[in-house]
C-alpha cells in the first residue's frame, strides 16, 4: 500500500553493540564501542542514535559527559563508572541519519574501508591519507585518485601500484574512416619538462613524428638506456 516518510530501514540497519559489562570494574568510565569486535562503520554520529542500558537502567544520552553517556572517539563515555556484576546491553539505532549532509565518516583502511556493502564489508572507499581517497577491493587496496584536477584532455594513468595521476594522452585522435585504426597523432611543440620513461613507469624509448619544437626554457630528459627517435 501507498506509504509516506523516510525509507523503511532494513533489521540489518540495527546493529547490537558488543556487550563489555565483564570490563565494569567501578572505575572505568571509558569502553571500546564495538560491533563483532571491531568500531561499526559508519560510527554513530551523535549519542541520540544508541539506546544504552546498564543494570536495567536506560541511560541518558549526553555530549557533555555530565549524566548518562557521550562518545569520545569511537568509545563510549559514562558519566559514572559502572559497578561490577551490572549488566549492559546497547543497541545502535538504523542509520538514516548517517548520512545527512554534513555527516562524517571515519577515515577507514584498506581492510575496514568507511563506505562499504553489507554483503561486502572489505569493498569500498576510505581515505588513505591527507587529501586522498582510494577505492579497496576484496581488503587490497586498487587504486588512490590524485589530489587535484587535471587539464583538459588529460587521462588517469595508474603507476602500476594503484596511484592514479593525469597524464597527457599518448597519441590518440584520428583512427580512419570506418573501423580502420591506422593513425597515431601527437603535438608539435614541447612546453614543458619531461624525462623519457616518466609516463611508462621504467626504462623506456620514445617516438614523435616531427618536427617537434621545444621552447626556450624547456628540458627533454634522455635517461642512459633510453631512446628518442623523431621521424
Amino acid at each position: 500500500m501507498p506509504y509516506i516518510g523516510n525509507d523503511i530501514r532494513a533489521n540489518e540497519d540495527y546493529k547490537t553493540i558488543d556487550d563489555i559489562s565483564s570490563s565494569f570494574n567501578g572505575s572505568t568510565t571509558s569502553f571500546a564501542l564495538q560491533v563483532g569486535g571491531s568500531a561499526p562503520v559508519p560510527f554513530p554520529k551523535f549519542e541520540s542514535q544508541c539506546i544504552i542500558s546498564v543494570g536495567g537502567v536506560i541511560q541518558e544520552p549526553d555530549t557533555t559527559g555530565t549524566t548518562g553517556f557521550k562518545f569520545t572517539g569511537t568509545n563510549i563515555v559514562f558519566s559514572s563508572a559502572p559497578a561490577s556484576g551490572e549488566s549492559f546491553f546497547g543497541v545502535i539505532l538504523a542509520g538514516a541519519d548517517y548520512l545527512n549532509a554534513g555527516g562524517t565518516f571515519p577515515d577507514g583502511t584498506t581492510a575496514v574501508p568507511s563506505i562499504t556493502f553489507s554483503s561486502d564489508t572489505d569493498t569500498g572507499i576510505f581515505k588513505s591519507g591527507n587529501g586522498l581517497v582510494s577505492v579497496t577491493s576484496n581488503g587490497t587496496k586498487v587504486a588512490t585518485f590524485p589530489t587535484s584536477q587535471g587539464s583538459n584532455g588529460q587521462v588517469l594513468a595508474t603507476d602500476g601500484g594503484g596511484v592514479l595521476s593525469f597524464v597527457d594522452q599518448s597519441g590518440g585522435g584520428a583512427v580512419g574512416g570506418g573501423s580502420d585504426k591506422l593513425f597515431m597523432e601527437n603535438g608539435t611543440t614541447m612546453t614543458t619538462n619531461y624525462t623519457i620513461g616518466t609516463e611508462f613507469g621504467a626504462t623506456a624509448n620514445a617516438l614523435s613524428a616531427g618536427p617537434i619544437t621545444i621552447n626556450a626554457g624547456v628540458t627533454l630528459t634522455i635517461p642512459s638506456g633510453s631512446v628518442y627517435t623523431v621521424v
